[in-house]
């Protein structure tokens, strides 16, 4: 899908148009015409004969077409699906193979829904005939039409955990989530081993912003095994989202493991250890990625912020001057210059007292600040910044003239 958005496996409404096609077919290549196949039913008792049903000429037909179509002579498979409905114009079956060729093989959408929709008219009651043409309609992007089939199969057959699958997506397609929530809730009841409504659940519930019964859908995905490394990296973004940190580094660690190059997790892995005050862990990571890309303007914009967050203050300037090298004129690295400016000052003053130069980096963090502004996504802020560093220089003069009164 998904990026389908979500994705489904939808193989066993794909085959159902072939399953009463392929019932009770030869092994091995058709007869010539002339020729009655015959098929076997149950078994005799010993000594005596089995019961035979005589094959008519249109299902002879149909199954040869079958046959063909198994061993990919496409056109040949047609050509025997159209004579059968010629001999027999009401054998669903030859209308399900047709169908599903004109599907998937020669995608003649027409003439797939004119082939689902008279096996439908034929056999109206037959849950199968209402899935295959409602799987086409979704195919097609027919939403309405094929939740309009998939209801009407739902009332034929209620306990069919995949009839709701697909439900679930066409509802998801028309942004109908809260219906698609109640088909998925049904396919998971239907089938709690089956990972994938638990995996839809979960999408839904993400989309939704409920965070914690997505990670509890997720969890029921994983518990059978079925876990793959995008629910792995979506459980671990979920996790930090209600702040279980430690849950979400194992996952992301895990997902790195076996795709060292997945920028994604190792950005979320080091905004973890951001948040956790493992700053060295962070920047890590951040080098780890500005190795990878060296011209990312987001990888080098968050490793110099990691670097102010350690305390390397000409680390992150370097690093802000790359940033602009590569992004001329982007404020977030002006901004970032401006704070490492302001941490050195700020230590300067703190430290050793030394306010004239603490008031030299303020200005100078000022002037990156000016800079910042003439991005106009960064404007706002560096305008709030200058006001800050305007302060920070008054306090400063403040506390060295202090300082002059007290010595003197």
């Amino acid at each position: 899908m998904m990026k389908f958005n979500s994705p489904l496996v939808w193989v066993s409404l794909l085959m159902v148009a072939a399953v009463a096609a392929l019932s009770g077919c030869v092994g091995t290549m058709p007869e010539d015409e002339g020729q009655t196949l015959m098929t076997i039913r149950g078994s005799g008792e010993a000594g005596q004969a089995a019961p035979v049903v005589e094959l008519t000429a249109a299902e002879k037909a149909s199954q040869n077409a079958a046959e063909f179509y198994r061993v990919r002579e496409v056109g040949k498979a047609i050509e025997n699906y159209e004579r059968a409905i010629a001999l027999d114009p009401e054998l669903v079956e030859a209308y399900l193979g047709l169908g599903r060729i004109y599907l998937v093989e020669t995608q003649e959408f027409d003439k797939t829904l004119q082939m689902y929709e008279a096996a439908r008219d034929l056999a109206p009651d037959e849950p199968y005939t209402r899935t295959s043409l409602a799987y086409a309609h979704s195919v097609m992007g027919n939403y309405q039409e094929s939740v309009n089939e998939y209801v009407a199969a739902v009332q034929m057959q209620s306990e069919d955990a995949d009839i709701f699958l697909n439900l679930g997506y066409a509802y998801e397609k028309m942004s109908m989530d809260l219906a698609a929530l109640n088909a998925y809730r049904r396919a998971f009841e239907l089938s709690p081993r089956d990972p994938r409504a638990a995996q839809q659940l979960a999408h839904i519930y993400y989309g939704l912003g409920l965070f914690d019964q997505a990670i509890s859908a997720y969890g029921k995905v994983r518990a059978h095994g079925a876990a793959s490394q995008y629910t792995l990296k979506t459980l671990g973004f979920l996790y930090m989202k209600v702040g279980r940190l430690d849950e979400a580094e194992t996952l992301f660690l895990t997902v790195l493991q076996k795709e060292p190059g997945d920028f994604g997790s190792r950005a979320n892995l080091a905004s973890v250890y951001r948040s956790t005050g493992e700053f060295a862990k962070a920047v890590e990571q951040y080098e780890a990625l500005v190795e990878t890309q060296p011209s990312n303007p987001d990888f080098l914009g968050a490793l110099a912020d990691a670097y102010n967050d350690i305390g390397r203050f000409d680390s992150a300037i370097a690093t802000a001057r790359r940033m602009l090298q590569v992004s001329q004129g982007n404020g977030s690295a002006y901004v970032t210059w401006a704070k490492a400016l302001e941490k050195k000052g700020t230590r300067a003053a703190e430290a050793n007292s030394d306010f004239d130069g603490a008031i030299a980096l303020f200005g100078q963090a000022m002037k990156q600040l000016e800079q910042a502004r003439m991005d106009p996504k960064w404007k706002s802020h560096a305008n709030n910044e200058i006001a800050r560093q305007e302060k920070l220089i008054d306090i400063a003069q403040q506390a060295k003239l202090r300082g002059i009164w007290e010595e003197g």
